[in-house]
């Protein structure tokens, strides 16, 4: 398991700030790797609050004691004295960012931003607040002058944006908006090469939650889509009687035929040759 961590007094200590607003007592990144298992099991829970980040992977979460699992872009909160019981289980993959935090001011803030008394949030908060995570926890190790200062401010800071991306995550006027500029855009360019991953980025949004909201609204992953344009573009091109097999593949961006071979037939049921001579279709020379 990957693991870095920062801690304010001893390692997991439970340290309740009862004078400043919010102070941060822990945080760390957990990665499983392989075969691993995770099991944290806290039966009266702890005195602070604890924020956990799931951005990768599954988990498994007991709230009241009900079993959720939880995929990527999971956001938890534990609140003081509430038991706690989460597994990352074999082969989960899970990557998870976590806090515990108090101060007089926490369940307010929490409150404010919309997230007390709620647990489990789905929600798309990008790189940004990871960076903030890799930021704590630096600060913890360091403890370099005005580090409690700083680390109200972060922990300030990423439980607003954690809020805005929960506001953005709530507006499907927003996710529809979305999903149809990129379906614009791979319409477009479905003769180049195309990756989800770095169309996601540029539009400054995570992959998996992108992916997760395309199918909703569609039916379809962005690859099936994708997928879905080229296929159907490619029976217009056939049909023509203009297009040999090969050339239509390249047309609509496939480089090997093999592999589009595959393609074609994994959507149509039959080969591209298959397809000219059940539609009785003039090949092309």
């Amino acid at each position: 398991m990957y693991n870095i961590s920062g801690y304010l007094g001893k390692n997991n200590e439970e340290i309740v700030d009862e004078k400043n607003r919010i102070a941060i007592n822990s945080c760390g990144h957990y990665k499983m790797l392989g075969d691993e298992t995770f099991k944290t099991w806290r039966p009266f829970g702890r005195l602070d609050y604890q924020l956990l980040y799931l951005a990768d992977g599954t988990a498994d979460f007991y709230i009241d004691g009900e079993k959720r699992i939880l995929h990527a872009e999971s956001l938890v909160f534990f609140y003081p004295g509430e038991k706690q019981h989460y597994v990352y289980s074999k082969g989960s993959c899970s990557d998870v960012y976590w806090v515990h935090f108090s101060g007089t001011g926490a369940a307010a803030l929490l409150q404010q931003n919309d997230f007390y008394p709620e647990h489990i949030f789905e929600i798309s908060a990008g790189k940004e607040c990871t960076l903030l995570f890799d930021r704590i926890i630096r600060e913890l190790q360091l403890k370099q002058p005005g580090f409690s200062t700083l680390l109200s401010l972060y922990m300030e800071t990423l439980l607003l944006l954690f809020s805005r991306a929960l506001v953005k995550d709530g507006s499907y006027q927003g996710k529809s908006l979305i999903v149809e500029q990129a379906a614009l855009y791979y319409h477009s360019e479905y003769q180049n090469p195309v990756s989800v991953q770095e169309y996601a980025d540029k539009q400054g949004i995570s992959c998996c939650w992108f992916i997760r909201i395309f199918k909703q609204q569609t039916g379809l992953t962005p690859v099936q889509y994708l997928t879905r344009i080229r296929i159907n573009k490619t029976i217009e091109l056939l049909s023509t009687g203009s297009f040999n097999v090969q050339e239509a593949a390249a047309f609509v961006g496939y480089d090997d035929p093999l592999y589009f071979s595959r393609v074609f037939k994994k959507a149509v049921g039959v080969s591209p040759r298959q397809y000219i001579k059940q539609k009785n279709l003039k090949p092309a020379e």
